[in-house]
């Protein structure tokens, strides 16, 4: 059973059902004990939600999830926008554009890689069925490294967020 707090914090932002049957499975009955035990991805998840980190906290927070994927900013709009989260400089509505506009290309090329491996994906299910089972076991292969990346990756947020951060500090009434 959760505490008054906690309770108020998942009611507030919609909390799913797995999550809370996550926190319940482990035991959490506190918001401290949510902030020590929850799993990398339910503690992103919480000090995500709108209103949790105050501008600066955010700031911060967007500054190192963009660092540990700068080699792969090529554009330099979103260079731009990440230096001026760095420094704390004035973020305009004119590099905000550019920034989008950037990732929407990017958007558009990933969606054309996608369609380019889907095509060869049809094109060896169609060769043989050797084949497909091998098309499958690649798209199995990259699916599982994707995921492990992503854990990772949430796993360096959520190390970081509970370094950085105190649950004090965080607004979570």
């Amino acid at each position: 059973m959760f505490d008054e707090k906690l309770q108020k914090f998942l009611n507030a932002n919609e909390a799913c059902l797995g999550g809370i049957t996550r926190l319940q499975n482990i035991g959490v009955e506190t918001l401290e004990q949510a902030w020590d035990k929850a799993s990398d991805e339910d503690l992103i998840w919480g000090v995500t939600r709108p209103g949790v980190m105050n501008p600066e906290q955010r700031r911060l927070f967007l500054v190192m999830v963009l660092s540990s994927i700068e080699d792969k900013l090529t554009d330099p709009r979103s260079l731009n926008i990440l230096e001026k989260l760095r420094t704390n400089e004035v973020i305009t509505n004119e590099d905000l554009a550019a920034a989008s506009a950037a990732s929407d290309a990017s958007d558009a090329s990933d969606a054309a890689l996608a369609a380019s491996d889907a095509a060869r994906a049809a094109r060896a299910a169609a060769a043989a069925a050797a084949d497909a089972a091998d098309a499958a076991s690649w798209a199995a292969a990259r699916a599982a490294a994707r995921a492990a990346a992503g854990a990772a990756a949430r796993a360096a947020q959520a190390k970081w967020v509970r370094e950085n951060f105190n649950l004090r500090d965080l607004h979570t009434k």
